[in-house]
């Protein structure tokens, strides 16, 4: 009965045309109920929008009375200037209506399951090691039992402590009209508990797309890697100035591997209209098709 009434709720939903990602929250948290429907009212907008506007411009078509195919396929359009600023907006409107863009995550966003497996490798390493510690003061303390309360005791307090040090976690979550910024720094052990509670959007700070004044996309060359030598990584950063005076970096490391997550956080910022200063010229990325974007940083850094 339980698993008909989560149907009943997707189905529901659904309804609503709401994303299965933001459903997914939903069913895990249902405080974040009114906030999914306040964004997705916000998404709704938009395509409304987009979508009168794809309406203006087919009207524009048919009073022209001009053959679309004909039009692109001879590029007869481009002597009239504004046909041709119509055909472009209407055609990029079109893909970006039907091509939603679904949560791209930039950073590292673990799940309860790697964190508890993080937290139960950290226990056994911290363990063997104050059990050498004691081992050195005497086998002695043993033979009682009191070695091992002060083992556990102390194996317990060696591994919070060593948890609260070395536990960083920060990702950056891009959503179709808003954003996610989650940092651990500063509250560890909640972010802890969040992460095992799946409630790390109560946390994180929440920005929307219109907030922005502008993006700076900065590209740097770095050298690092064990193993089989040094080799070239790049750090895509993206500077983000807020309206309000807040500023931010997302910083994004690319390896050989190539991850589209990068080039879909540029387009997610071009539909929104936001301001981005690209020096590097990181937009070619997306028009050019032969090369991965790794290995399209190696040739142009080298023009550099």
């Amino acid at each position: 009965m339980d698993d008909i009434k989560t149907l009943k709720k997707i189905r529901f939903l659904r309804e609503l045309d709401i994303p299965l990602e933001m459903i997914e929250r939903i069913l895990l948290n249902q405080d974040e109920f009114q906030n999914i429907l306040e964004q997705h009212l916000q998404t709704l907008q938009l395509q409304v929008e987009n979508l009168a506007e794809i309406q203006q411009k087919c009207l524009k078509l048919t009073q022209k009375n001009i053959l679309l195919l004909d039009a692109v396929v001879d590029g007869e359009f481009y002597a009239d200037n504004d046909y041709d600023k119509d055909i472009k907006t209407l055609f990029q409107k079109i893909t970006e209506f039907m091509q939603p863009y679904s949560v791209i995550t930039i950073g590292r966003k673990t799940t309860p399951y790697q964190l508890v497996k993080e937290m139960f490798g950290y226990f056994i390493i911290v363990g063997f090691i104050f059990l050498a510690m004691l081992s050195v003061l005497g086998r002695h303390l043993f033979t009682n039992g009191i070695g091992w309360i002060i083992w556990l005791v102390g194996t317990f307090i060696f591994w919070v402590l060593f948890m609260l040090i070395n536990f960083h976690e920060k990702y950056y979550e891009f959503q179709d009209v808003d954003f996610y910024i989650f940092d651990s720094h500063k509250m560890k052990l909640k972010s802890i508990m969040a992460i095992l509670k799946q409630t790390t959007h109560q946390l994180a700070k929440h920005y929307f797309y219109k907030d922005i004044d502008n993006v700076k996309i900065i590209i740097e060359k770095k050298v690092g890697g064990i193993g089989f030598g040094p080799m070239n990584y790049y750090n895509v950063i993206y500077q983000f100035n807020m309206l309000n005076g807040q500023h931010f970096t997302v910083n994004s490391l690319l390896y050989e591997k190539d991850d589209q997550d990068r080039k879909l956080v540029y387009e997610i910022l071009e539909y929104h209209h936001v301001h981005i200063i690209d020096d590097r010229n990181f937009k070619a990325v997306l028009i050019q098709k032969e090369l991965s974007l790794y290995e399209y940083l190696e040739k142009n850094m080298e023009k550099d």
